[in-house]
């Protein structure tokens, strides 16, 4: 049996920030790989952080050569990191992208992403066996695929133009990946609970301070405290926080760390690097 774990590859959110005062937690956006003991590889998010899982994959011969991607919704900050994946030009690998989005499809997606006119590498260039997959509707209601041994649901949260929580179930655990979410004022948002009802680890978006979050409004995301709330309500057993506002520093991603550990005792702060087994 292979060794199964998450590694966070970005928890920035927004925008890279390469800043001294920053590297403790780390400026690539949201990347994160799931490992399973079947030896599956799933990818939530393809932001800045991906470039140095593909990297690393290159130089692994004994990494999988199917590669499966899920993407919470289609912002730059969650997909720019397609253009430097390397295993994307290597005839070696398969690479499925999986996404849903109302108003685009993954087919539009990648005409935007490989288009010479705004990146100098032509659609022969990538020699990867690549895969854009719609998935199937996501609603309110949680909806769920099949990947090998592992099963992937998904329902809608909210965010502007909408975004996916996924929950990877890989038999020995479940993983609830929500981010970019913005629970509704005073109480936290039912697909988001109901998704994470019970689940191991749950990594959730926690941008803002809770003074930063009254002040912004609108944008999108969630405080340290909702992901704390969520957390309670929904009963899991460990909470990650995750998608930095890009103006902290690692002084403030600290504080927000220990306000939320005072709420749900359980919780870390995600960093660049950070392996956990499961």
């Amino acid at each position: 049996m292979n060794k199964a774990y998450i590694k966070f590859w970005g928890v920035r959110g927004s925008n890279p920030t390469p800043d001294q005062n920053k590297m403790k937690y780390g400026g690539d956006t949201s990347c994160v790989e799931i490992r399973t003991s079947q030896n599956d590889v799933i990818i939530l998010d393809m932001g800045t952080g991906i470039r140095r899982l593909g990297e690393e994959i290159i130089k692994d011969s004994s990494y999988p050569k199917e590669i499966n991607i899920f993407l919470s919704h289609y912002h730059w900050d969650h997909i720019i990191g397609f253009l430097y994946f390397k295993p994307l030009y290597d005839a070696k690998y398969t690479i499925n992208i999986y996404g849903y989005n109302k108003k685009t499809s993954l087919s539009e997606l990648s005409n935007a992403l490989i288009n010479k006119s705004f990146w100098p590498v032509e659609k022969d260039i990538y020699k990867a066996k690549i895969n854009f997959i719609d998935l199937p509707e996501s609603s309110n209601q949680i909806k769920s695929i099949k990947l090998n041994e592992n099963k992937i649901h998904y329902s809608l949260h909210p965010h502007p133009n909408g975004a996916n929580s996924f929950k990877v179930d890989t038999k020995n655990k479940q993983i609830v990946y929500i981010t970019d979410c913005e629970h509704p004022e005073g109480r936290l948002n039912k697909n988001v609970v109901n998704i994470a009802q019970g689940c191991d680890i749950l990594i959730h978006d926690s941008h803002f301070s809770i003074k930063d979050f009254t002040n912004y409004k609108g944008w999108g995301h969630s405080s340290w405290k909702q992901a704390a709330d969520v957390a309670i309500t929904a009963e899991v057993k460990q909470l990650v926080l995750f998608h930095y506002c890009p103006d902290y520093d690692d002084s403030q991603v600290e504080i927000n760390e220990k306000n939320a550990q005072k709420k749900f005792i359980n919780t870390i702060a995600a960093y660049q690097g950070l392996s956990i087994e499961i």
